[in-house]
C-alpha cells in the first residue's frame, strides 16, 4: 500500500478513536471538584446528575453530551449550563468556576425511558429557553404532567402575582374635553399639554406603588392555590418548590402545612436550611393556628433560632431593643404587634400565648420567639401622632414640579426637593425640606432627618427633633428621636470622613499626593 494511503488511513483512525473517547459515556460515581473542596457532581446515569455542595440543597439535572460538550439542564432553577469533557472524562465550566475530576467510580442507575415527543423533557434547551415565557396552561402541563420543579416553583410565582393584581383596579382614565374631537372646548395644543399632565400622574402614581409594595404585606393565595402549592411540594420532593409553597402558606396562617413542607424541603431535598428552620417549630399544634388578636404587647425578653433578630426586649412604652443598639417602637394593629423598620416597612408577629410569638412578615418568616424571662410588667405604649406623606404632587416628574408643589404647601414636592438635594450631596441643604416635611407630623420626613446626620454629622438634627417633641409629647418627631440608633449614625458618619480622608490622601495620576498645595 502506497504510503501516502497509509499515513491517510493512519490519521483516520486516530480521528476515529479520538472521536470515539468524545462520544464515549460518562463513568458514573462521584466527581470530585478540584477548585472548591467542598463541592462534588454526583453522574447517576447516562443523563442524570446531582451538584451537591456543602450546607446547600443538591442541585437536580438532566444532561446531555454532544462530542465535548456537556449540556447540563438545571431542574431546580430552570436553566442550562455548559461544560466541557476532555478525553480523561474531566468536567469543566466555561468560565473556569468548576473543574470536576472522578474520584470515586460507581453502577450507573438505569436509563430513563425516552421522553415523549412534545414534552418539555424530549428537548429540555428549547424547553427552558422557553420558560420565562410560558404561560399559566403551560406552566401547570411541565409541573403537574411531568413533575418539573423550575415550573412548578414559577407557577407558584405566578398565583402570588395574580393574588397582588386582584386587588381593587385603577379607574380608567376619561378623555379631558380638550381632547374631545367636535366639541367646541377641542384644542390640539391643550390636548397635548392635558395628555403631558396626566402621563405625569400616572408615572407618579406607579413610583409611589412600586415603592408602597416594597414594603407592603405579601397577598394571600386563596385557598385552592395554597393546596396546589402542597400537591406541587409533594410530587417534585424538590426543596425550591417546598420552601417556596412553605412561605406561601406560612403568610396564610397555615402554619403545621408550611412545616411539613420546610420537613419535605430537608428530607427529600436536602436543604439543611429547610431542616433549621423546621426544628423548632415541631411544637406546633392545631390550637396555635387559631387566630386570637393580641390585646396587649408582648413583655420581657424573647429568643428565637431562626429569623433576623434572635434576641427581642419589649419594655416600657412600646419600646423593643433587638441587638446591637437597635431600638424600634412595637404597637398593636388588628391584633398583631408591629415594629417599623428602617427601611419603611413592619416587622409583624403573631402572639401565640403569654410565652410564644411567630415572625410572619418575610425578614422573620418562620421564626419561633419564645419568652426567656426579663420584665414581668411594662407601662403601655406610647401612640403617636403622624401623618402620611400625601401622594398630591402629579408634577412632580416634571422639571420644576416638585419646587412648586413644595411653594404651594405640598409636602410631597417638599421631601422631592430633599432626595434630589441629598443625591447631589448637599445635605444642608436637603435638611431645610425635610425639616418641612416633619414639622408637619409626616415620619419620612423625620426619619430622612435622621440620614441628613448620618451623611454630615448635624448635630442640629437632633435639636430640631427635640424642639418639636418640646412642643408636642405626642409627635412623630418623638418616636423617631427614641428610636433612631444616634450611635450608630454618628459612626457611619465618622466612617465616611475617614475613607475621604485616605481617599484625598491617595496619589493622583501624575504621582503627587492628593493634597492640594496652600495658597497662604
Amino acid at each position: 500500500m502506497p504510503n501516502g494511503i497509509g499515513r491517510l488511513g493512519l490519521l483516520a483512525a486516530l480521528l476515529l478513536v479520538a472521536d470515539h473517547a468524545y462520544a464515549a459515556k460518562l463513568a458514573c460515581g462521584v466527581y470530585q471538584d478540584q477548585k472548591n473542596e467542598d463541592s462534588r457532581l454526583l453522574i447517576e446515569s447516562d443523563s442524570q446528575a446531582r451538584q451537591l455542595s456543602a450546607g446547600s440543597a443538591p442541585r437536580r439535572f438532566e444532561y446531555r453530551r454532544t462530542g465535548a460538550e456537556l449540556q447540563m439542564a438545571d431542574l431546580e432553577a430552570g436553566y442550562i449550563s455548559k461544560y466541557k469533557v476532555d478525553a480523561d472524562n474531566r468536567i469543566s465550566d466555561d468560565l473556569g468556576f468548576h473543574e470536576y475530576v472522578l474520584s470515586e467510580s460507581a453502577a450507573c442507575a438505569p436509563l430513563l425511558p425516552a421522553a415523549a415527543a412534545g414534552t418539555c423533557r424530549a428537548d429540555l434547551p428549547q424547553c427552558l429557553d422557553n420558560a420565562y415565557g410560558a404561560d399559566e396552561t403551560t406552566l401547570q402541563r411541565w409541573c403537574e404532567t411531568e413533575a418539573l420543579p423550575f415550573a412548578c416553583d414559577k407557577l407558584i410565582d405566578l398565583y402570588q402575582t395574580q393574588a397582588k393584581a386582584s386587588g381593587p383596579t385603577e379607574p380608567e382614565i376619561e378623555k379631558p374635553p380638550v381632547c374631545q374631537e367636535g366639541t367646541p372646548t377641542f384644542s390640539e395644543e391643550g390636548c397635548v399639554a392635558a395628555a403631558k399632565e396626566i402621563l405625569g400622574e400616572q408615572i407618579a402614581k406607579s413610583l409611589v406603588g412600586a415603592l408602597g409594595s416594597m414594603y407592603a404585606d405579601a397577598a394571600v393565595l386563596p385557598a385552592p392555590r395554597l393546596d396546589q402549592s402542597i400537591a406541587m411540594c409533594n410530587r417534585t420532593r424538590s426543596a425550591v418548590v417546598c420552601n417556596n409553597a412553605a412561605g406561601k402558606l406560612w403568610g396564610a396562617g397555615r402554619y403545621l402545612q408550611a412545616r411539613s413542607a420546610l420537613q419535605t424541603a430537608c428530607s427529600e431535598g436536602g436543604d439543611p436550611d429547610a431542616c433549621k428552620k423546621a426544628e423548632p417549630l415541631l411544637g406546633l399544634s392545631d390550637q396555635d393556628q387559631r387566630f386570637v388578636s393580641a390585646t396587649q404587647l408582648p413583655c420581657g425578653d424573647y429568643a428565637a433560632a431562626t429569623g433576623l433578630m434572635s434576641e427581642l426586649k419589649f419594655g416600657d412604652r412600646g419600646m423593643v431593643e433587638a441587638g446591637l443598639g437597635g431600638r424600634m417602637r412595637a404597637r398593636l394593629e388588628n391584633g398583631l404587634v408591629r415594629m417599623r423598620h428602617d427601611k419603611g416597612g413592619d416587622f409583624v408577629f403573631r402572639v401565640l400565648d403569654a410565652q410564644r410569638m411567630l415572625g410572619i412578615d418575610s425578614w422573620n418568616e418562620f421564626a419561633l420567639y419564645q419568652r426567656q424571662g426579663g420584665a414581668d410588667r411594662c407601662s403601655a405604649p406610647v401612640a403617636y401622632v403622624e401623618k402620611p406623606l400625601e401622594q398630591d404632587c402629579p408634577a412632580i416628574m416634571q422639571e420644576g414640579g416638585a419646587k412648586a408643589c413644595c411653594d404651594a404647601g405640598k409636602l410631597q414636592g417638599c421631601n422631592a426637593l430633599g432626595n434630589q438635594r441629598a443625591l447631589q450631596g448637599d445635605w444642608t441643604g436637603a435638611k431645610v425640606y425635610y425639616q418641612q416635611v416633619c414639622a408637619q407630623g409626616v415620619r419620612t420626613g423625620c426619619e430622612n432627618l435622621t440620614q441628613v446626620y448620618a451623611n454630615a454629622g448635624d448635630e442640629s438634627v437632633i435639636d430640631s427633633l427635640d424642639q418639636l417633641c418640646d412642643a408636642d409629647p405626642k409627635h412623630v418627631a418623638c418616636d423617631v428621636r427614641e428610636t433612631s440608633n444616634w450611635e450608630m449614625l454618628g459612626m457611619a458618619h465618622a466612617l465616611q470622613q475617614l475613607g475621604d480622608s485616605m481617599e484625598a490622601e491617595l496619589p493622583t495620576e501624575d504621582g503627587e499626593d492628593g493634597n492640594k498645595p496652600n495658597k497662604d
